[in-house]
């Protein structure tokens, strides 16, 4: 008989920890759990849920610690605590940092353990204070994850390194980019960049867009495609620096893709901005679909890429060595090939689905049917 695994995730827009949590339910049946998961409300997550067949309860998630949503907690913790109380999972999976101290209170006495997947960087003090050092398992997205909860007070035997994976067998073999060419007219000829990740601003875009002219006065012809959505304020303020930097017939938005494999298909080299990224499933995506890639030393990501390797490595923040890296690739297309043969093999053996669905079942195996050790909350 399998066993009941309630999610519980607050954001309903499609990200790369989104797309992340979409594996884990698609294989998590197959394994013997079953998924059920709990959202704060409707939206593009929900549907891709439905369509793996995977039931969804609903839970208002109002942000912990801002104080205009405090008199909403109350009411959001008896939301959830009906809910685990009808389900009675074997465990409470926790997918970010965010929700954990509403789902701990949610419950208490229950005396069901509860785990996390954290997918950024954490200071000490918010380690403490989203109660992470008093889980039953903690899931870091990355190693560098893994050393700041290790600061913050969090036990090394209840951590447990998750690296998200990529399933090869649904990574295209072969998927004409032309089609996304000509919907944003970029020429057949032209050299592609791209990037695909949220509009936020720790994800780099202003960056990427303040190297980009160096790139194009040697590159004439190189075009640009942004996708993904996001943060409105954030979003406007990049599209405004397009038209100031005078790229608007080189820089493309593509908005919120279903499938970015298309889109990557397109790209001649990836780029990865960040200022901070956890981890970066897009990195993954892309190396998967042979793709050379110039990424930020932050987060996992120099876990996930070996400088000139599987990759180039640049620092967050410095728009001249980005725009020196993506310049080294596009003038050497034996390095764009080699690089992105050798990104393939590097997803091949340590970043697939099955790895990452052993390394999850491993870590639920060590909590079910004991009992949680987390302590009751002081009211």
């Amino acid at each position: 008989m399998s066993q009941p695994v309630l999610f519980v995730h607050g954001i309903t827009e499609i990200g790369g920890a989104e797309r992340g949590l979409l594996m884990f339910l698609d294989h998590l049946p197959e394994l013997g759990y079953s998924p059920i998961v709990v959202c704060p409300n409707r939206g593009p997550l929900v549907e891709e849920i439905a369509r793996l067949g995977i039931e969804t309860r609903y839970a208002p998630m109002p942000p912990w610690r801002k104080l205009f949503a405090y008199h909403k907690r109350a009411g959001a913790i008896r939301a959830l605590r009906t809910i685990i109380g009808e389900v009675r999972p074997a465990l409470i999976h926790v997918d970010d940092i965010w929700w954990v101290p509403q789902s701990r209170r949610a419950a208490d006495e229950l005396r069901i353990p509860i785990l996390a997947h954290v997918l950024q960087e954490v200071e000490p003090a918010k380690v403490r204070r989203y109660e992470l050092d008093c889980l039953d398992r903690v899931f870091p997205a990355s190693r560098q994850i893994q050393r700041s909860l290790e600061a913050g007070g969090v036990l090394p035997d209840r951590l447990q390194t998750l690296y998200y994976g990529v399933d090869l067998n649904r990574v295209p073999d072969h998927v004409d980019g032309r089609d996304i060419r000509n919907r944003f007219g970029i020429p057949a000829d032209a050299l592609v960049l791209g990037t695909v990740a949220n509009l936020f601003a720790r994800k780099g875009y202003d960056v990427m867009l303040q190297a980009f002219p160096t790139i194009v006065a040697t590159f004439p012809n190189v075009h640009y495609l942004i996708v993904g959505s996001g943060d409105a304020a954030y979003e406007e303020s990049i599209r405004s620096l397009v038209k100031t930097l005078g790229q608007e017939s080189h820089v493309h938005f593509a908005g919120f893709q279903d499938s970015v494999y298309p889109c990557l298909a397109a790209m001649d080299v990836y780029v990865h901005p960040a200022r901070m990224e956890g981890f970066g499933i897009a990195v993954l995506e892309a190396m998967a679909m042979r793709k050379p890639v110039v990424v930020t030393v932050t987060g996992g990501l120099p876990e996930i890429v070996q400088d000139g390797e599987t990759g180039l490595l640049v620092l967050p923040g410095n728009q001249d060595a980005l725009a020196q890296a993506v310049k080294r690739l596009l003038r050497d297309p034996v390095l764009r090939r080699k690089l992105g043969d050798a990104g393939r093999d590097r997803v091949a053996s340590m970043f697939t689905v099955d790895a990452m669905m052993a390394n999850l079942v491993k870590g639920y195996q060590t909590l079910v049917g004991h009992i949680g050790s987390s302590q009751a909350v002081a009211r």
